[in-house]
């Protein structure tokens, strides 16, 4: 059974490549997916293939990454400047697909946002957001990139080296039950499609990733408002 699964999951990712056409759903997405959208044949990231818990995203809510994988096929040279576009779809009265593309929504205190944003520099980001060690002070590095093999001391692009990076039996839960009423508003119930891109200081595509997900609005037997557009909603326990 588990190996049908990961068939299936293989199966579906290669229906969808560089080729895709971003923001032209005309038929529900029943699975999230995150698949290869690269062009480029000497880009630096490419088959991402990941396992999760569930088939759809659920907010407020949660899901479990349950496996992760990644190859770097050359070295990661600065800059790499990163993008994401947004797409959402609704399927209207007969089943007529409406999609919009997303702007980007800035998060309350926080200089970046959801949507589809421009991330600047990415390389820079990281290394502004290196975690530090709590007893001795040095900078260090993020558990799991220690985990695949990262130096402490190297956690930066430089320090990723060209190979194939995975987590297999990782279980690494994301936790979406306490985002922002305006997020969530922003995030209405529908079909994402997601295109994380990152280019060189040429222009030259180094990685592109695309995310199809069915998002869906967790519904509180309990609540008495009317849903997402008057804030969130109070979570009761819910096994996912």
């Amino acid at each position: 059974m588990l190996a049908f699964f990961f068939a299936t999951i293989a199966l579906a990712a290669a229906q969808f490549d560089q080729n895709y056409q971003f923001g032209n759903l005309n038929t529900p997405i029943n699975q999230a997916l995150i698949f290869d959208c690269g062009s480029n044949p000497d880009r630096a990231l490419r088959n991402p293939k990941f396992v999760f818990s569930r088939d759809d995203l659920e907010l407020p809510g949660s899901f479990t990454i349950i496996d992760a994988e990644i190859e770097v096929a050359k070295p990661i040279n600065r800059p790499l400047y990163g993008k994401i576009d947004a797409w959402r779809t609704i399927y209207l009265f007969g089943g007529a697909a409406s999609t919009i593309q997303l702007g980007c929504f800035y998060l309350s205190g926080k200089d970046y946002g959801v949507g589809s944003c421009d991330y600047g520099e990415l390389c820079g980001l990281l290394d502004l957001n290196t975690p530090v060690n709590n007893i001795t002070g040095e900078l260090t590095c993020y558990e799991e990139a220690m985990n695949l093999g990262i130096p402490e001391d190297q956690c930066t692009c430089e320090g990723i080296a060209p190979k194939v990076y995975s987590l297999s039996n990782w279980y690494k839960e994301v936790d979406l039950t306490d985002l922002e009423s305006g997020v969530l508003t922003f995030l209405a119930q529908g079909d994402y499609e997601i295109k994380m891109t990152a280019t060189d200081a040429s222009g030259a595509e180094q990685a592109c990733i695309g995310i199809r997900v069915p998002v869906k609005e967790y519904e509180d037997p309990n609540a008495t408002d009317s849903g997402w557009f008057f804030g969130k909603r109070k979570r009761s326990a819910k096994l996912l």
